[in-house]
């Protein structure tokens, strides 16, 4: 009798990002690799909990909607990968497998019940700016230049078809004090009036990624929160290279 093997993505504490990737990445794995069958992994904590939010943690595994279609089911011994151990095949393959089947079947059911907050009259602009934060003290990623994002933005703007629909862009960053957001205000709108320049400053996680997914056109920083967004959304990406590999299909910025 040939039993099946349950695989799981081995426990992490790590950001929302971070272990939604590597979840997805061991799906993709497993159905494209191997015979085995994916279990959800028992996650016990999120980094970004500023509130302490005794809540958080489920509030986030709900957003991802995955759950219900991996059961953990407690009669099976289940196996888990080695941290990032699916990583080297997926992003070998990635372009190949962002348009399987597999890919297709999360997206389904992620994006099940979920729609854009953005006004769809525009052609709407997410852009991820990377800084430091409370929780992650990682600078890589953070010292991104912010003219590194506003060159990003005026490539968009100067290619964006005239009879296109309006191009409105939404900032989404974190700052450690009232003046680091005035300066953030100040260098993405100098003048202050261009109504097509919207700020989310430390907004919630989930409404942050929420954004970055259903945005037409998604900026990323070298962080596997946007990285993992890239994963998900039906927009084009803007990528900015770091440890992970785009797909062939991404601008890389």
């Amino acid at each position: 009798m040939i039993h099946s093997v349950y695989v799981t993505t081995e426990p992490r504490t790590d950001g929302f990002g971070a272990q939604f990737q590597n979840i997805i990445f061991d799906i993709l794995f497993t159905y494209s690799n191997t015979k085995y069958h994916y279990v959800f992994p028992d996650i016990k904590s999120f980094e970004h909990n500023y509130t302490r939010d005794s809540g958080f943690t489920e509030r986030l595994i709900r957003y991802m909607n995955l759950r219900r279609y991996y059961p953990n089911k407690a009669f099976h011994t289940v196996n888990n990968y080695k941290t990032t151990s699916t990583y080297t095949y997926v992003e070998n393959n990635l372009t190949q497998l962002l348009k399987s089947p597999t890919m297709n079947t999360i997206k389904t059911y992620f994006y099940a019940d979920k729609n854009t907050y953005f006004d769809t009259h525009y052609h709407n602009v997410a852009v991820h700016i990377r800084r430091l934060n409370s929780d992650d003290s990682r600078l890589d990623g953070t010292e991104t230049p912010d003219s590194y994002y506003i060159d990003v933005m005026k490539t968009i703007q100067d290619s964006h078809p005239a009879d296109g629909k309006p191009l409105m862009f939404h900032i989404y960053s974190q700052t450690r004090s009232a003046e680091d957001s005035e300066r953030c205000m100040k260098l993405y709108n100098p003048s202050g009036d261009n109504d097509r320049i919207k700020f989310y400053l430390n907004s919630d996680l989930l409404y942050t990624f929420h954004g970055m997914v259903f945005a037409d056109i998604l900026v990323c920083s070298r962080s596997s929160f946007s990285y993992c967004a890239a994963l998900l959304t039906n927009g084009v990406v803007y990528y900015k290279p770091f440890w992970h590999k785009p797909a062939d299909f991404w601008r890389v910025a």
